[in-house]
This record gives C-alpha cells, structure tokens and sequence, in this order.
C-alpha cells in the first residue's frame, strides 16, 4: 500500500533530527543499518511536514522518499500489520475495538510499536510524535473511558442457613416438639370457667 497522503506534523528537532532534503532521503533510503530509527523517524516526519506544503513538483520529487524507500516500506508494512489487528469489525460495540486496539499495539514487535506511537496512528488532530509509553497510555485511557459505567449496588437480602437449605432442595429441619404442659388446679378452674361461658 503506498502512502497517498503522508502523515503530517512538525518536523522533528534536535540532534537526532536529520537535515532536509537529501540527508533526509538518504537515511530512509538506509540499508547498512548506519541510520538508528529515530533518526529514520525524524526524517520521515520532516519530509513527511515538507510534503504538506509542497506543490505538485516538490511533492513528486519526494514521493520515491516516502512511497518507495526501504523505511517507507517498514512504515507500511508497520500501518498494515497494526491496522489490520486493531480491527474489531464493524458491528463491534464499545469497548470491544478499543480493548483489540490496544491487544493489537502490544501484539507488535519493539520497532513496529515506535512507528505507530510516532505517527500517532489513530489519534484524531495529534500532532508530532509521540513516546511508546505516552501511546499506549493513550490507548488504556481510551478504553478505560469507553468502559460501562458500573451501577450502585442493589439492596441484598441475606437468608438464613434454614432457608438457604430449603432452596438447595434439602428437607426443612423439624421444630422441636414443645414440652407438655401439666394441669394445675387454676388451670382446670379456668378452662372449667371458659367451658361454661362458652355453651
């Protein structure tokens, strides 16, 4: 997949930064490993912010740079394999594409992971590069907000270990029989005076 529309930022600074244009050229066009990635990285970024506001002779003359290159080519192949794996389809509900975003950027190897958090692959409006740490937190912030809000706790009832029994199915343990009464002589007066005021 070529890149139509380079990625767009500022071009990196500092002394990793690789001068515009053929310095920049010639380290994404860097095989014999002389060009570490950040350097790779800045370059891109700076021929990539120099393409968004060249016209069409300029742009034509750094599209080999950053189409064909071999570090083009890593970038690609980086976009594609991260891409590809964040999908979580297209009925997906958050934060199920959020929670495969992020499974997808811990899936990729050391290098694919700096490519995307520097092109801040999927963050709408973000500008410069970003560390793999500040990405990926970014990614955990975003699926920590799509998550569901948990609700308050309902009123629970606890039953007794009788009912609990009861409701596994086990017999209800029997009431202990109450004690006999013996008759004593007021209470046969009473129940002698109740008998009589009842008939």
């Amino acid at each position: 997949m070529k890149i139509a529309q380079p990625y767009s930022t500022e071009a990196a600074s500092g002394a990793s930064a690789v001068a515009y244009p053929g310095g920049a050229a010639a380290a994404l066009n860097d095989t014999a490993g002389a060009v570490g990635l950040d350097q790779k990285l800045s370059a891109y970024h700076a021929l990539s912010s120099r393409w968004a506001g060249a016209g069409h002779a300029e742009r034509a003359s750094l599209a080999p740079a950053l189409n064909d290159s071999p570090f083009a080519k890593t970038v690609q192949s980086a976009l594609n394999t991260f891409t590809k794996a964040a999908w979580a389809g297209s009925d997906a509900a958050p934060p199920a594409p959020q929670a495969q975003a992020l499974k997808a950027f811990d899936g990729l190897s050391e290098t694919d992971q700096t490519i995307v958090a520097s092109l801040q692959v999927g963050v709408p409006g973000a500008r410069g590069p970003a560390t793999v740490g500040d990405y990926r937190a970014r990614l955990q912030s975003d699926l920590d907000a799509a998550q569901p809000a948990t609700s308050a706790p309902r009123d629970t009832v606890t039953l007794s270990p009788e009912a609990q029994a009861r409701l596994a199915g086990a017999a209800a343990p029997e009431t202990p029989a109450a004690p006999p009464v013996e008759a004593t002589p007021q209470m046969a007066a009473a129940l002698s005076a109740y008998g009589k005021a009842a008939g």
